[in-house]
């Protein structure tokens, strides 16, 4: 099946990077879930010593299962190279590594995954790097930060969990101009809504374990963008040990089939949450990129289109606070209070040290969720 960017996006979820296997036939990719290859040859061995493609030799240098998973990911980003990693974390780690390396500066949004705080505020500094956090909807405080050491700038297009939303074009004509590169973590929306690259991003980020895998089962990271730009980062993956495992590359697969139609889903329902939370009286505020009245609609709507899906990520605070929030999760039903994200079901997650919940919506059926979320609503003390 040909994979080129001339066919539909659902069509490439299915069929990029896969084909019938050419020993037996079978429909899909196999799982090569093998330590080691058989080279057979010192011509062989040379081509894997050398680094070759399809020349497998050890699986944490390369796989076949998890080359075919790079490959569909690189096709629907619309980049020439991906690399996998065991997390999202191995993915942001060894990237932030390559592109700060060598005393490199990166101006990296003020808010950010919490783990990827830690390794920014508290990791990567240990290794000769240095950061500026800034505002990023605030493009001079970003040109501001940038120095003669600056080789990155590093946002998420929604923040977690606030919902911030990045003007993606616009840091990449900054980014560019100033001669450093733009990193995207693009967990919340996945190709299927928003592919960073079209818009000038050098490299774009996912924690595959939210959307990508989709069902929950899985942990991963991916980081696409150029093959100059991508194979250090292969390097440093490697070396790090952090490379994934062919049966969460064949997972992962699997679930990515369905992106196009879970993002659907994933978005209506979110919509209708965040346009019912909003009105609810015991919510005090809702954050939701889809909401014409949010801060960061006029900003998503032309990165996504007006009539576009906005992802399924809902953010809110509870009238009465951080003392709010036991009742209310505590009393929710079908959304379970757990951490992760992008899963079928619909998650809940408090923000420690805020008075933020955030919400995964999943693919239940609306009249559900919103029923469950206004039950608990109903146990807020007034």
């Amino acid at each position: 099946m040909p994979t080129h960017n001339r066919l539909g996006f659902t069509t490439r979820a299915i069929h990029a990077g896969e084909a019938p296997d050419p020993l037996t036939g079978a429909h899909g990719v196999p799982i090569y879930q093998n330590s080691t290859f058989a080279l057979g040859t010192m011509e062989r061995f040379q081509e894997f010593w050398d680094g070759a493609a399809n020349a497998w030799g050890y699986s944490r240098d390369g796989n076949p299962t998890v080359a075919r998973l790079e490959e569909k990911v690189a096709n629907l980003e619309g980049a020439k190279a991906c690399v996998a990693s065991a997390s999202g974390m191995g993915a942001i780690s060894a990237t932030l590594l390559t592109v700060g390396a060598n005393g490199g500066h990166i101006v990296a949004a003020e808010q950010i995954y919490n783990t990827a705080n830690k390794l920014v505020n508290e990791d990567l500094p240990q290794y000769g790097m240095s950061f500026s956090r800034v505002n990023i909807t605030d493009l001079d405080a970003v040109e501001a930060a940038i120095t003669p050491q600056t080789t990155a700038i590093y946002t998420e297009v929604f923040s977690n969990p606030s919902l911030t939303v990045a003007d993606v074009p616009a840091l990449a004509e900054l980014a560019h101009r100033r001669g450093a590169k733009l990193v995207i973590d693009n967990t919340f929306l996945s190709p299927a809504l928003y592919r960073p690259i079209e818009d000038g991003a050098d490299l774009v980020i996912h924690s595959a374990t939210k959307y990508l895998s989709g069902h929950g089962e899985v942990l991963a990271g991916v980081v696409s963008g150029s093959s100059e730009a991508i194979e250090p980062i292969r390097i440093k993956s490697m070396r790090l040990g952090s490379t994934l495992s062919p049966i969460a590359a064949w997972l992962l697969m699997t679930g990515m089939r369905t992106l196009p139609l879970r993002m659907e889903r994933h978005s209506q329902n979110a919509r209708a949450v965040a346009a019912f939370l909003a009105a609810h009286p015991a919510v005090a505020s809702c954050h939701y990129p889809g909401l014409p009245n949010d801060p960061g609609y006029a900003t998503a709507s032309r990165l996504l289109g007006t009539d576009s899906a906005f992802g399924g990520m809902v953010t809110i605070s509870l009238n009465g606070g951080a003392d709010s929030i036991a009742p209310f999760v505590e009393s929710l039903k079908v959304i379970t209070l757990a951490t992760s994200l992008g899963d079928t079901s619909s998650l809940a997650w408090p923000i420690l040290g805020t008075d933020l919940v955030r919400l995964s919506i999943g693919l239940e059926d609306e009249a559900d969720l919103l029923a469950d979320l206004d039950n608990a609503l109903e146990r807020i003390p007034g």
